[in-house]
């Protein structure tokens, strides 16, 4: 005998493809969410370190800026402690300049010369004086030249017929007679100079006496 369903399975199929539809729907979205919400997790570490890191990163070139400052700083004293020791050594060097200098210069002088003005410019010694005869001055010119602390001397002026001592003047405009003439001194003979020398203080062997002295 045939059977005759009369029952609407029309809907009851419809419906179950619905709640299939929205139960597949609903997961679907749950996993989406889900997915994304890993994703923002993800990152949002990633930037976390990332921040991290630059803080880190800023703090250590901080850091470093300070220690390049410290750096330079000490560079500085560096070159000025440097600068200083080159000034004492200088100073060392150069101090006993001037004894040795005096005592040539005493010896290069020869007989029959002397000197009336000593001036220093500098490195340069400029010698007025008044001598027996030119060949006296290329004498003392030899002379300084062979010392160790002095060089590069010459000749800048020479002159003849100097009087070496003037009659002295009368007291209170009062006319004398009879006066005495002047006696003639071997000086009126000699000759005025105008010498230059170098002086010579970092000679190798001026260093080498140095050297020497100190040891």
């Amino acid at each position: 005998m045939a059977r005759i369903n009369l029952l609407p399975w029309r809907q009851e199929e419809r419906e179950r493809r619905n709640k299939e539809f929205l139960t597949l729907v609903v997961a679907v979205t749950l996993l989406t969410l889900l997915a994304a919400f890993a994703s923002w997790s993800y990152f949002n570490n990633e930037l976390a370190d990332q921040l991290d890191a630059n803080s880190l990163i800023e703090q250590e070139n901080k850091r470093l800026d300070i220690a390049l400052t410290e750096i330079d700083s000490l560079e500085q004293r560096r070159e000025d402690i440097i600068s200083r020791m080159q000034v004492i050594q200088d100073l060392q060097g150069r101090r006993p300049v001037p004894v040795r200098l005096w005592d040539d210069l005493a010896k290069a002088i020869p007989p029959a010369l002397y000197l009336n003005n000593l001036k220093r410019e500098g490195d340069v010694l400029t010698l007025t004086g008044l001598a027996d005869n030119p060949n006296i001055v290329s004498s003392l010119i030899r002379n300084l030249d062979s010392s160790k602390w002095m060089g590069n001397s010459a000749v800048s002026n020479i002159q003849q017929n100097i009087t070496a001592y003037e009659t002295a003047p009368a007291l209170n405009n009062t006319v004398t007679t009879g006066e005495q003439p002047r006696p003639v001194y071997p000086e009126d003979s000699y000759v005025q100079f105008v010498v230059t020398t170098k002086v010579q203080s970092e000679t190798p062997a001026a260093t080498d006496d140095v050297l020497g002295g100190e040891l």
